[in-house]
């Protein structure tokens, strides 16, 4: 398009050129030849009035010695016409037709009659009634007092320009065609500096042409800017929008895709990321996300939730306006799956608090009830106390438990870390614990080299005793129970490894769930309050760890890696 412009623009310039080269001339060659003419007319009457007058001395000195047919035979021609005019203005006689006296008027009122009777001589220029046309008199009085009088037809102006008319429209078509091709070439030489102007401004062919070429230059600068400025601005929204977490989604009034990220693909699983110019339909068939894009184009915010491919999305979208118009709308795809699960667990994690609260707290209220009520004997009354203790322990345990897990939900900042040396942690789980494995008949062992890891030294510690507590509680009798922590290429782990009963692989998967027993009996005959992994797994994720497991019928080994 921008070359048909250019092309078309040359036309233009080269017709201009044409038309104002052809005007000039043909003005030109008008005025030449009206001057012409008129200079033309003037010197040819000059020259006839000087030769009148000479041919008029003669024919009046011819007059006084020779009668009037005498003169006309020998002086009359056809462009001369000689006429003898009386005093009184009568014709006497006429070269031109004998019988002229009769039919032609008195002329004493002929200006050249009326000036010759006064001074001698006399002339005037008029249109001749006779003959109809421009007419030049020369009037002599003679010697008797009789008016010679001379005349000659000298012809107009228009009559000299009309011979002259075919001679100047063949001199304006030669113009014509003269213009045209020094037109043109003008135009080359004109438009191939202009055009090398176009590429280097600071290369301007003409001197008239340098403020022009200045604010051009001034104004490429400014929109270069510009260019670069908004450049900047789209790349820092485009940026902003491909790593949105969120889908993005700006749609037309016709439902035709603008803009979107990969977020939005991949949510709804459109399996295609160059989607401008495709119709909402096309890109995705969902349900909610064409109900809310539908309500939104009629000017109506809406949100909706929608599962798709196991995932729970929040569909938002909303119209988007440039003054009172609509232009748009912007849809969000949000993934609420971990928010869905968070609830989830919620309610589960408050259904099994509720669930494991009320067991040792109804035992207690049971075993106080019947002591309170009298019925028991008084050598039964330390074992109902010593079932009180015991779930009240239980019940203290499962408390604290809680209380830990809802401080590390809490918990977000590592403003707390320092360095910690697993080493050191674990040798302080063991002596804290070797009374209880004393109880249960473990042995209990740390293999370890320094390794230090930026942490919570409190909950490290938490990890570590949960893991080696656990580990006691399910070991066999005379089992045991190693601590091993390693620094191998600066990723420190610690394994706590046990040769007690194992766990079965299918519930490797749900082992770190809250409240999540493999065995039920054998829990609540330990007194685990089903929270201790729980709690490592947080930790462990917190300090940017991983918990894994190995477990056969030996033993169990857990593997924490920092």
């Amino acid at each position: 398009m921008s070359v048909i412009r250019q092309v078309n623009d040359r036309l233009k310039l080269s017709k201009k050129l044409l038309n104002s080269f052809s005007i000039i001339a043909i003005v030109s060659i008008l005025l030449t030849a009206v001057l012409s003419t008129v200079a033309f007319w003037f010197v040819f009457t000059n020259r006839e009035e000087t030769d009148l007058k000479e041919y008029a001395d003669t024919v009046t000195k011819a007059y006084d010695s020779l009668n009037f047919d005498d003169i006309t035979r020998s002086y009359s021609t056809k462009s001369i016409r000689v006429t003898l005019i009386a005093p009184d203005g009568s014709v006497l006689a006429d070269s031109s037709d004998k019988n002229v006296t009769d039919a032609v008027k008195n002329q004493s009122d002929r200006p050249e009659v009326q000036e010759a009777l006064k001074n001698g001589v006399g002339s005037s220029y008029r249109m001749s009634v006779t003959h109809n046309s421009s007419t030049y008199y020369y009037a002599v009085r003679a010697g008797n007092g009789n008016i010679i009088r001379l005349s000659k037809t000298l012809g107009s102006i228009a009559e000299i320009f009309i011979i002259i008319i075919p001679a100047v429209i063949v001199i304006m078509i030669g113009v014509f065609i003269v213009c045209m091709i020094v037109s043109k070439r003008s135009m080359r030489k004109m438009i191939k500096p202009i055009e090398k102007m176009s590429k280097n401004l600071d290369d301007t062919p003409y001197e008239e042409l340098v403020p022009l070429a200045e604010t051009i230059s001034s104004q490429q600068k400014q929109i270069r800017k510009q260019i670069q400025r908004l450049q900047i601005e789209k790349d820092k929204i485009a940026t902003l929008i491909d790593n949105m977490s969120e889908g993005f989604i700006l749609i037309d009034l016709d439902k035709n895709i603008l803009m979107s990220n990969h977020a939005a693909s991949d949510l709804l699983a459109s399996g295609d990321d160059a989607s401008l110019q495709k119709n909402l339909l096309a890109y995705s068939r969902n349900d909610v996300v064409n109900d809310c894009v539908d309500s939104a184009i009629g000017g109506e915010s809406k949100s909706g939730d929608a599962t798709f491919k196991g995932r729970a999305l929040q569909i938002i979208a909303n119209p988007v306006y440039s003054g009172d118009k609509q232009n748009g709308v912007i849809c969000l795809i949000i993934d609420i799956s971990a928010k869905k699960k968070a609830e989830k667990m919620r309610r589960e994690f408050t259904a099994n608090v509720t669930h494991e609260l009320k067991t040792p707290l109804t035992s207690i209220s049971g075993y106080a009830e019947i002591i309170a009520s009298g019925l028991v004997k008084s050598d039964d009354i330390q074992g109902f106390a010593n079932k009180i203790h015991k779930e009240s322990g239980r019940l203290l345990a499962l408390i604290s438990d809680i209380m830990e897990l809802s401080q590390l939900d809490e918990s977000l900042s590592d403003e707390s870390f320092a360095p910690v040396d697993l080493m050191s942690v674990a040798n302080e789980v063991v002596e804290d614990l070797r009374s209880n494995a004393k109880k249960h008949s473990v042995t209990i062992s740390v293999e370890a080299v320094t390794a230090v890891i930026n942490g919570d030294k409190n909950q490290i510690y938490e990890l570590i005793y949960n893991l080696c507590d656990n580990a006691i509680r399910y070991n066999k009798v005379n089992g045991k129970v190693s601590i091993i922590v390693t620094d191998d290429n600066d990723h420190p782990c610690v394994k706590v490894a046990d040769t007690g009963i194992g766990i079965p692989e299918k519930h490797h998967k749900r082992i770190f769930e809250r409240f999540y027993r493999v065995d039920k009996s054998r829990s609540k005959e330990t007194g685990g309050t089903g929270l201790g992994l729980a709690i490592v797994k947080h930790i462990a994720e917190r300090h940017g760890g991983r918990v894994t497991l190995e477990s056969d019928e030996s033993g169990t080994t857990f593997i924490v890696e920092f």
